[in-house]
Formats: C-alpha cells, sequence, structure tokens
C-alpha cells in the first residue's frame, strides 16, 4: 500500500465547511467586514457581534493586523452542527488555535461563535 495512494478529495458538509474558512480568511485580508457579517455569521452570531454596528466593530477590532491566514486543524461535523479547530496567524503576530462552532442555516453553513 505504501504512498502510492491519492488524498481523497475533501466532498460534502466538511467541504463546504472549509469553504466558508476560506471566504473567512479571504474577507478578512480585503477587510471586508460586510461580507463576515451579512454572509458568514449566522444570525445570532451577527447580534452578538453588533447587529447593525458588526461591521464597524469588526474592523476597530481587527485594526493592524495584516496577512491574516486561518488554517483548518481540525473538523467533526454531527448533523447541522460542527466545530473546526483553526490555527489562526498574521504578520507580527504569534499563532493561536481556535475553534470555530458552525450551524447549518437555511441550507448553508454559517459561524456562529468563535472560542478558545
Amino acid at each position: 500500500m505504501g504512498g502510492d495512494e491519492e488524498p481523497k478529495p475533501v466532498t460534502g458538509a466538511a467541504r463546504e465547511i472549509a469553504e466558508v474558512v476560506s471566504q473567512l480568511e479571504r474577507a478578512t485580508a480585503r477587510r471586508d467586514w460586510k461580507t463576515v457579517c451579512d454572509d458568514l455569521f449566522t444570525k445570532s452570531a451577527l447580534q452578538r457581534a453588533g447587529g447593525e454596528d458588526c461591521a464597524g466593530l469588526l474592523r476597530s477590532t481587527a485594526k493592524g493586523i495584516e496577512r491574516p491566514r486561518i488554517r483548518i486543524l481540525r473538523l467533526a461535523v454531527e448533523g447541522d452542527r460542527a466545530t473546526v479547530g483553526v490555527r489562526t496567524s498574521a504578520r507580527g503576530e504569534a499563532e493561536l488555535d481556535d475553534t470555530l462552532e458552525m450551524t447549518r442555516e437555511n441550507g448553508e453553513w454559517r459561524i456562529d461563535a468563535l472560542s478558545d
């Protein structure tokens, strides 16, 4: 069996979740807080992040962050909920391990919470 086997492509919920994490990374790099708030957060996460002030609050919180990166370390899906272990980094900052709690809302995976 050796090392000749190609890794299987990620499919289904895992692929959809990985795409949301990738969108989060790109939106953060572009400082597109509106996309993060409106397209990537669940309704409850949006409310916890300031509701209509979400984009402004994220903007001030992320001030000075350069070249953000998010790498998935582990992923566990149970029905319409998922836990995603990630390692975040940015230029001049120490790497941090965090956990994204995700929920399927209206048929799409969304970020519901961030914890460490």
